[in-house]
């Protein structure tokens, strides 16, 4: 994962120049590392619904189309979502050292938005962060991805440079995090998606994306 503004502009320079490898992109804001200890991330076999992790779903905003706190604009029609979908990981904070502390049983677009259903893992860091969504502490989500086609987005009188505009992108995982680069990038009011069991499909997404909401559903 990339550190910093700079490093990300020029791994995506030397992409652009066929040199390097598309980097990845996270889409929050981060003030430094941030690793939880190894141990809090252990399987538990306490709770009642410890043997298939914590039964609630929730919906979440992943991504909209509005410029984010970096700049930038990722198209909300140029999501690739197939490789997510055969791997639908969702972490803490971007940390792709760590296991994962949950699962996306859906994603899709919809009305300008990246939508997902997450549901969190049995794992003792798992449940602790599912506790701060629960209890309204934490409502933030972030997207990792890999970029597939972008421009620069730069003011229309200066020149000056003002961000990335991502045109088409692979999405790779979703992340908890306290404090998402995009606003929107959000826990959907209505909270679980037992208040809403019923979240729209939107037309021009795949009928896989139906069938794995429907099993996400059935737990």
């Amino acid at each position: 994962m990339l550190n910093g503004r700079r490093e990300l502009l020029r791994a995506l320079d030397a992409w652009r120049r066929g040199v390097a490898d598309a980097p990845v992109v996270c889409k929050w804001t981060a003030a430094g590392p941030s690793t939880p200890a190894s141990s809090t991330l252990a399987p538990t076999g306490r709770g009642a619904d410890a043997g298939n992790g914590n039964s609630k779903a929730y919906l979440v905003v992943a991504s909209t189309g509005e410029v984010d706190r970096h700049g930038d604009t990722v198209a909300p029609d140029g999501w690739r979502l197939d490789a997510y979908r055969a791997n639908p990981v969702v972490l803490w904070a971007h940390d792709y050292r760590q296991p994962a502390i949950g699962r996306a049983p859906a994603v899709w677009r919809q009305d300008g938005s990246l939508l997902a259903s997450i549901e969190f893992a049995p794992t003792d860091f798992a449940r602790t962060v599912a506790g701060l969504y629960q209890q309204g502490y934490q409502r933030g989500v972030s997207v990792g991805f890999r970029p597939i086609r972008f421009e620069e987005r730069r003011d229309a009188r200066s020149g000056a440079f003002l961000g990335i505009r991502f045109l088409e992108q692979e999405l790779l995982e979703i992340s908890a995090v306290p404090v998402p680069a995009n606003g929107n990038a959000l826990l959907r009011a209505g909270d679980e998606l037992a208040h809403t069991p019923h979240p729209r499909i939107a037309p021009n997404d795949t009928a896989a994306s139906v069938v794995m909401l429907l099993r996400g559903l059935r737990g």
